[in-house]
């Protein structure tokens, strides 16, 4: 029992140390790593260079492919240049599990000491989290020690004598277990380092595992589908395609697996080695045959999981149809439809926020405040599809229109943002406390609401009519909603000065609101540059109340990919 209880600490260092090395190696390269991830899509050799490299340092090819699907999910990249990232990254598992196959259980000591210092020296910065890493693998090699130096007294033992030989019999039953294993240290490499020390030492034999390594491998493309689970269609197909490869290998070398041992005695490995070079060659193989069917492979995932549609994911953008792209003008009326379901979630938004002034649901106004994420997706959703229009091809009624769609979705998304604060200062200032705006007051800041959500309307009609008077109407708007703000804000401080209790306890929240409202319709009412007669409203001017910093509406079209 002793035995095994000190065998099983060994297999939790390995795991906890492979957490730390990459949790540190992430800490320190994060962006960079996504940097070399995103330059390797252009083409399928530098994608699997990428890939490589990359998880060669966070020695987790599942956190390579996860970071890929953010890519593919963002409209960075297409799926058929980001799958040879994913073929790259399982060959960087296999580099690494061949490196720290090695033993140098000497180094252990020397790296954990150092880590050590560097960490408690450093603790949050650059020199920290190197120590971070360093403390991991130092923990890697002291786990692979304790595992060869208990994992050959287990043969003495008949019982599990007679396990490992009933797995040697049924490669089937060692494969499920090693997908088990890799599943349950949420690591191939922590699988394929215990398979290879295992195989080291004596305990298992080439007919156990050969196959536990190709369950380790099946176990790595299911982790990173179980971690995506939850994501959008384009991130889970990334995984989905990792899934595939592997199936694909296993069920290809499944047949050959009593031939394995033969053929890499052959080619030079031995016993003791066999199980890391057979890793090694499994993913070589599979990556040099099916990197060249990565387009058939992203077509079959994009049939099995295809865009959510709107009842399934209401929040999702419904119009950014990819294929549309190769037809500007298309691309644009789509990105119009999607920018007006934007402010569809704003009067949403506004029609809580009035429920909030006149009452105390809190419930409902979480909910509200929740509707600016489904805001901030789909303003990124478009942003992202519109820099995918070839701007060059367009004339100058195209180009203005394209200012003018990313111009309006920049607004609305900062409207948005406006709002969700708003109701989160009516939460925190009002409902938690249980206070009432003065009748006044309350009437005043719905009327404002009424008047904001009447112009956003008549901005959204604006903006799919491309009416050239626009910018007129649009400053007429402006100018109504100040004057009307000016005067409820002098009404405000009249009862503050008659001491009204309501009106006094909820001063600042009151002036609060006009100013963010104010600042919201300046959003509103702003008119591209490029439109005839446009021109600024005196409310983007100097808006009131609002502070002197403030960028206020955005005109300029150089400024529109900056909000």
């Amino acid at each position: 029992m002793q035995i095994l209880l000190s065998l099983m600490s060994g297999v939790a260092l390995l795991i906890w140390g492979a957490h730390v090395t990459r949790h540190g190696m992430l800490e320190v390269l994060g962006p960079r790593l996504r940097l070399v991830l995103a330059a390797g899509t252009a083409s399928p050799a530098r994608g699997f260079l990428a890939g490589l490299g990359v998880t060669a340092l966070i020695q987790s090819s599942s956190a390579t492919a996860l970071m890929t699907s953010t890519f593919v999910a963002g409209g960075l990249v297409s799926l058929p240049a980001a799958l040879p990232i994913v073929l790259g990254a399982d060959v960087g598992t296999s580099l690494m599990a061949r490196l720290l196959s090695v033993d140098i259980s000497w180094l252990s000591p020397l790296l954990l000491v150092i880590g050590i210092a560097l960490r408690l020296s450093g603790k949050d910065s650059l020199r920290g989290q190197a120590g971070d890493v360093m403390v991991g693998l130092g923990l890697i090699t002291l786990a692979l020690q304790l595992i060869r130096l208990y994992a050959a007294p287990l043969l003495q033992a008949q019982i599990v004598h007679a396990i490992f030989i009933s797995l040697g019999n049924d490669a089937l039953l060692a494969l499920v277990i090693g997908a088990l294993l890799a599943l349950l240290a949420y690591s191939s490499l922590a699988a394929v380092l215990l398979t290879a020390t295992l195989a080291m030492g004596g305990v298992i034999g080439p007919a156990t595992a050969l196959p536990l390594v190709l369950g380790a491998n099946l176990g790595s493309g299911l982790i990173a589908c179980l971690a995506n689970s939850g994501a959008a269609p384009a991130a889970r197909r990334v995984s989905l395609a990792n899934l595939m490869f592997r199936v694909v290998g296993i069920l290809a070398f499944l047949p050959l697996l009593d031939a394995m041992p033969w053929l890499l005695d052959r080619l030079g490995s031995s016993a003791a080695t066999m199980a890391i070079d057979f890793h090694m060659a499994f993913n070589l193989a599979l990556a040099a045959t099916l990197i060249w069917f990565v387009k058939p492979v992203a077509s079959l995932c994009n049939r099995w999981l295809p865009d959510a549609h709107d009842h399934a994911a209401p929040g999702g953008a419904r119009y950014l149809s990819q294929g549309d792209l190769r037809h500007p003008c298309v691309a644009l009326g789509n990105a119009t439809r999607e920018v007006m379901r934007i402010g569809d979630v704003i009067e949403e938004m506004l029609g809580g926020m009035k429920l909030s002034v006149a009452g105390n649901d809190r419930a409902m106004n979480a909910r509200c405040r929740a509707l600016d994420d489904r805001i901030d997706d789909l303003y990124s959703s478009v942003k992202m599809y519109l820099t995918g229009v070839d701007t060059d091809s367009l004339d100058d009624d195209d180009t203005a229109r394209w200012d003018e769609i990313m111009l309006v979705n920049i607004n609305l998304e900062y409207a948005g943002d406006i709002v969700e604060r708003i109701l989160a200062d009516l939460d925190q200032r009002k409902l938690s406390r249980n206070y009432r705006f003065s009748d006044e007051g309350s009437a005043e800041l719905l009327a404002l609401c009424d008047m904001l959500v009447a112009n956003l309307r008549t901005r959204l009609s604006l903006f799919v009519a491309g009416d050239r008077t626009a910018p007129a109407v649009l400053h007429e708007c402006a100018a109504g909603f100040q004057a009307r703000a000016e005067r409820f804000t002098a009404r405000h401080i009249a009862r503050v000065a008659q001491r009204r209790t309501a009106s006094v306890e909820t001063s600042g929240l009151h002036l609060d609101i006009l100013r963010e409202l104010s600042q919201m319709n300046s959003l509103l009412c702003a008119a591209p540059a490029g439109m005839p007669g446009a021109q600024r409203s005196a409310l983007a001017e100097d808006p009131p109340f609002l502070p002197a910093e403030h960028p206020g509406a955005l005109h300029a079209p150089e400024r529109l990919l900056n909000p």
